[in-house]
Order: structure tokens, then C-alpha cells, then sequence
């Protein structure tokens, strides 16, 4: 198989049937909501097939998806527009996940319709894991109003007061922990930054 006239990379073929996946079900998605005529949905179908680059074929995909999704929004259809926009996420992430662009692949994964609930997993774990797993390790957290040894228990609560800014001053980080904590506090501050962001988004597309 050739690709705008060189050899595609070995491994193109899953991707090329997984962009046929997404195609299928948003033909089908279009014949439910009556959108569009027979002979336009005929259309698409060729354009699509007479791509021979798998990367084209998955930018043809969302932009079909993302015209979809608009129209349904403009035709007042917000909760089939919602469903559009979750399959047109999954078909953008996949496309930057296959390709290498892998920054926005996470991108997309924390900002499509389950952006939330992924966001939520990933703050939860670095807060209440990663980071104190961190500083656990290298012991570079230092009790300043208690002289009992540190427990697994206290550098969760550390780890949770820094993400959070609610620092008490009873336990403040030591050596290398103090780059740990700035690493994690602008990871909140980016996280808790991309949540109002991500609530705004969904506010606007409601209206």
C-alpha cells in the first residue's frame, strides 16, 4: 500500500481500519438524523474511499464531523450535537494518538466530552499516588509541629495541601521535595485552570 507516493509505515493498516470504523458509524449517525440526501451521503463515501492516505482519510473524518456536529447545534439539536462532538473527540485522539503527535492526543483526551471524568482520574491519581509515592520515597517531607516519623498517611495529606494551596505549615518539603512540590503545584494550577475552561466550553455549547 502507498501513500501520496511513498511506502506507508508498517503498522497503518489497524489504523486505516479503525478510521473505517468512525466513517461507518458516522454515516450511520447522518442517515439517523436525516441531514443530509442520499446522493450526498454517495458523495462523501467516494471522497472518502478515494483518499489513499490513512492521516487524509482521518482529517476527512473529523471535519465531516465537526460540519455535523455544527449543524445539529444550529438546527437546535444540542444532545445529538453532544453525541457527534464524543465521536468526533475519539476520531481526533485517535488520529494524533497513530500519528505521534502524542501532546495532542492528551490534549484531546483531557478536552473532549469526557474530559472531566478524565481530568478527575488524573488529578485524584497524581495527588493522591504519584506525588506522595514521590516524596514517600526520598523522605522530602519534614514534620515542623510534630516529631513522629512521617507516615504514608502524612504526605498524601502534604502532597493534597500543595496541590491545593492550603499549606498549615506543619509540614514543609526538604531537598529535592521542594522542586517536587513547585512541579506539582503548577501542575494543579494548569489542572484546576483547564477544569474552568473545560465548564466553560460546555456552558457555552448549552446556551
Amino acid at each position: 500500500m502507498t501513500t501520496t507516493g511513498r511506502q506507508a509505515p508498517e503498522g497503518l493498516n489497524p489504523n486505516k481500519e479503525a478510521g473505517d470504523k468512525f466513517f461507518n458509524a458516522l454515516i450511520s449517525t447522518i442517515h439517523k438524523s436525516g441531514r443530509l440526501d442520499k446522493k450526498t451521503m454517495t458523495d462523501m463515501e467516494e471522497s472518502y474511499g478515494r483518499l489513499s492516505d490513512v492521516g487524509e482519510r482521518y482529517r476527512y473524518l473529523v471535519k465531516r464531523y465537526r460540519e455535523l456536529r455544527l449543524a445539529l447545534i444550529e438546527s437546535g439539536n444540542p444532545m445529538e450535537a453532544q453525541l457527534v462532538k464524543g465521536r468526533e473527540s475519539i476520531a481526533k485522539t485517535s488520529y494524533y494518538w497513530h500519528f505521534g503527535y502524542l501532546s495532542l492526543a492528551f490534549w484531546s483526551w483531557l478536552t473532549g466530552p469526557s474530559g472531566l471524568k478524565h481530568f478527575g482520574l488524573l488529578w485524584f491519581s497524581m495527588v493522591f499516588f504519584v506525588f506522595p509515592t514521590l516524596y514517600w520515597i526520598g523522605n522530602f517531607a519534614t514534620p515542623i509541629t510534630f516529631t513522629t516519623p512521617m507516615t504514608i498517611v502524612d504526605y498524601v495529606y502534604f502532597s493534597f495541601c500543595t496541590a491545593t494551596t492550603l499549606i498549615y505549615g506543619d509540614v514543609v518539603p526538604s531537598s529535592f521535595g521542594k522542586v517536587i512540590a513547585v512541579i506539582e503545584g503548577l501542575c494543579s494550577y494548569f489542572g484546576l485552570g483547564l477544569l474552568f475552561w473545560t465548564l466553560m466550553e460546555r456552558f457555552n455549547e448549552e446556551i
